[in-house]
């Protein structure tokens, strides 16, 4: 795709945002394009705070921020509102392409206007007391990847935000010094992801580039600087045809198939899957200050794809270090019905494979043990 090519898609992209309509959502809606001085009337620019209708005020005061940059009013609120998070979020749409979310947060002291504003709004409109902002998510589709790479130069703010999502939206330049600057601070904060000190989850469509990296070379960049792996796997959900998966520690990223502007609108659709994700894993841990003293060798994870399956499924993880591995199978009795893997094993990925076309339909178990650790999970047979 060459760069006219890529603008008309972007701009194709931006005209099918309408900025308020459509959505599920229902809540309270707070306008802040004028006090952030936005320019809505000539290129759509605007900021809003978005308090779903179940949304439950803390006693404490310290509440979940969902801070989302680059979609429609409705695109945004859906990703809370599907997901059903106890959150407040604050959208903020600066136009069709990166360059205006990359000048806008170039002034460091816009985030942090933005933050004592969303917090006066709160605390004026009688929805929090005294508000303050425990939990600090941050969700980007497309474009909006520019700002979050401004935020994150400032230290105190890249502390601050315990989780990144990323819809199909983490673009960098070819030219491997201007990468590697550009890159800096995704590669750091998937790698604290990666030891379990931030969470990260990002998704990619297959849709090519000329001239500057395409969501999947970013994310292959990212997958490599964290010393991790792809797993080739097949699965479909709202996105669409998933073609394959890297997790590890609290890193997890899905590569699909698809490489038209619909495709690319998919991910934003479905924003609530990553986001669900990421409150799932911050109910196990302390919110906040996420398992700082958590080193790379307690990371693990394992998953089978596809689930429900037919016949085979195979079964995914990757090892900090090698270990002996010891992968049981059970019915739904507790029974054993078969035992995988019972060996060494070397650090990095590792995939097995079920056969389970001579057993009868129906839900079944697997445990993997690894040093006195383990992971367990289920998964449906059906034939």
């Amino acid at each position: 795709m060459n760069k006219k090519a890529a603008t008309l898609l972007t701009l194709f992209i931006f005209l099918s945002l309408p900025a308020y309509s459509q959505g599920i959502a229902l809540g309270q809606r707070f306008d802040l394009t004028n006090e952030l001085q936005l320019n809505q009337s000539t290129t759509g620019q605007f900021a809003q705070v978005f308090v779903p209708n179940f949304y439950e005020a803390p006693d404490d005061g310290k509440f979940t921020l969902v801070f989302h940059l680059h979609s429609a009013s409705w695109a945004a609120e859906d990703q809370v509102y599907k997901a059903q998070a106890n959150a407040v979020l604050f959208n903020i749409h600066l136009g069709a392409l990166s360059s205006p979310y990359q000048n806008y947060f170039q002034d460091s002291n816009k985030f942090k206007f933005i933050l004592e504003k969303i917090l006066a709004v709160l605390q004026n409109n009688n929805i929090i007391a005294t508000p303050h902002i425990e939990t600090l998510i941050i969700t980007s589709f497309s474009a909006g990847y520019a700002g979050v790479r401004e935020i994150f130069k400032t230290q105190a703010y890249y502390d601050q935000v315990s989780a990144l999502s990323l819809a199909d939206g983490l673009h960098s330049s070819s030219d491997p010094s201007l990468k590697q600057q550009q890159m800096r601070d995704f590669l750091r904060f998937a790698r604290d992801a990666r030891d379990r000190k931030k969470i990260m989850c990002l998704t990619h469509s297959a849709i090519p580039t000329s001239g500057y990296e395409s969501t999947t070379q970013t994310a292959n960049y990212l997958i490599t600087g964290i010393g991790a792996q792809r797993i080739a796997m097949t699965a479909v959900d709202e996105i669409g045809i998933q073609q394959s998966a890297c997790d590890t520690g609290y890193f997890h990223l899905k590569g699909y198939a698809g490489n038209t502007a619909t495709d690319h609108l998919k991910h934003l659709y479905a924003m609530n899957l990553m986001l669900e994700q990421i409150i799932k894993i911050s109910d196990q841990i302390t919110v906040g200050v996420i398992d700082k003293n958590v080193t790379p060798e307690t990371i693990f994870t394992v998953r089978n794809y596809p689930n429900p399956f037919n016949s085979v499924t195979f079964f995914a993880y990757q090892l900090p270090h090698s270990a002996h591995v010891v992968f049981k199978i059970y019915d739904c009795l507790g029974r054993v019905v078969e035992i995988a893997a019972n060996e060494m094993q070397s650090m990095g990925s590792h995939t097995l494979q079920w056969d389970g076309s001579r057993y009868s339909s129906g839900l079944y178990y697997f445990q993997l043990i690894w040093d006195g650790n383990f992971e367990s999970g289920r998964c449906l047979l059906i034939k």
